[in-house]
């Protein structure tokens, strides 16, 4: 298991630097002087580059080892982070003067950021997948998994504490973009090298989504993924309408909601499924109900306790969801196709950002309740898919 906590480091090093910029990005756009929408748009179209270059990267990684596509995704998503800081402070500080250029150029840096950063996704699922096996193939990417939830928790507080010390709002991003660094040379220094599990001279494999041994699990693990791409931009909306708050309250409660979230998160992947040892079948089986829950909760909610409870609940569903999807992708596969597949995985948390933040705000505007209610549905679907679909058989891993 040594494996996979030094990839939790790598792992939490990645995420703290990614929710160490939420909190203050939106304050930043505004002063920039550019609008929600334009924000939107930066998310998507980098949520788009993930999408594509995701599955190559895991190809070339079952060509040429794990490590060095590790290392270039961390790298990757240092480097760029630190451009998106530079345009950020060249905006801010008049030397560009157009908010137009100024928003092309951070598009091109989060273009950059989720191109390269792309890469270490798939390779760490298939790293995994190369040095474990069966239980212990679940439980370490449970450990694995569980570093986003850690820093979900404690990312927006080191944001808030580098801000407390008065310096420019510019100075978080700086932080995001060196704890991807320092989690590369953690990789460099400690994680061992894999062999390619290739032939000499024998090409990459090339998964589709509609091979017939993933596609089930990609509709499943798509419908879960919806729900906190969803929710997550709804949810600050929602609770501010609701409960009649001013912003600074609505940040508060905002905040100790996701905090929640993060925190049951981390609790399942590093606590539950490894003392009770579950199975990728019984995982899913489990955190689908959850999340469907805590949509139910979030729609009839009447006060913060019960926001933070659904939250709660997402957190503890989507924690059984992730890593009981990726553990059942890597046992359906040949282990010479593990990058591939582990490319095609690791995309569909950035297909479910492509389309549900803009999804979920407009459908806010039709009706407050009908985000959280389509997404019901939309669950439900792949609690059917999960129920219903023959090869569901096969996520049981031989033990």
């Amino acid at each position: 298991m040594r494996p996979a906590w030094i990839l939790f480091g790598a792992m939490f090093c990645a995420s703290l630097g990614h929710s160490v910029l939420a909190p203050v990005l939106p304050s930043l756009m505004r002063e920039l002087g550019l609008s929600a929408l334009q924000g939107g748009l930066i998310l998507t179209v980098s949520s788009t580059a993930w999408v594509i270059c995701c599955p190559w990267w895991g190809r070339r990684s079952d060509v040429r080892g794990r490590k060095p596509f590790i290392m270039l995704g961390l790298t990757g998503l240092g480097l760029g982070v630190g451009l998106f800081a530079l345009v950020m402070h060249a905006g801010l500080a008049g030397v560009i003067v157009s908010s137009t250029l100024v928003w092309l150029l951070l598009v091109g840096a989060r273009v950059i950021v989720a191109a390269l950063h792309s890469a270490s996704a798939p390779a760490t699922q298939a790293y995994i997948a190369d040095v474990s096996s069966g239980q212990r193939r679940t439980r370490a990417i449970g450990i694995m998994s569980s570093a986003k939830g850690l820093g979900t928790i404690l990312g927006p507080a080191l944001g808030a504490i580098v801000v407390s010390f008065g310096l420019s709002l510019v100075a978080p991003i700086i932080v995001s973009a060196i704890t991807p660094l320092v989690g590369m040379l953690l990789v460099w220094r400690l994680l061992p090298q894999t062999e390619s599990t290739l032939k000499r001279g024998e090409r990459a494999p090339t998964l589709t989504a509609f091979d017939p041994r993933l596609l089930p699990l990609l509709i499943i693990s798509f419908c879960a993924m919806m729900v906190p791409a969803v929710v997550n931009f709804t949810l600050g909306y929602m609770v501010q309408d609701r409960f009649a708050l001013d912003a600074v309250e609505t940040t508060r409660l905002t905040g100790l909601a996701v905090m929640a979230s993060g925190a049951a998160l981390f609790f399942t992947q590093i606590v539950l499924i490894q003392v009770f040892r579950l199975s990728p079948l019984k995982l899913l089986r489990l955190g689908m109900p959850l999340a469907l829950l805590s949509l139910m909760l979030l729609t009839v909610a009447a006060g913060s306790l019960q926001v933070i409870l659904a939250m709660a609940l997402l957190g503890l569903g989507i924690g059984m969801v992730q890593p009981g999807f990726r553990s059942a992708v890597t046992f359906a596969v040949e282990p010479h196709e593990q990058g591939a597949a582990a490319g095609l995985a690791s995309s569909i948390p950035a297909y479910s950002y492509i389309i549900g933040p803009a999804l979920g705000t407009a459908l806010y505007g039709i009706n407050p309740v009908s985000p959280f209610l389509l997404e019901s549905l939309v669950l439900l679907t792949g609690i059917g898919v999960l129920v219903l679909h023959p090869r569901t058989r096969a996520f049981q891993p031989a033990i």
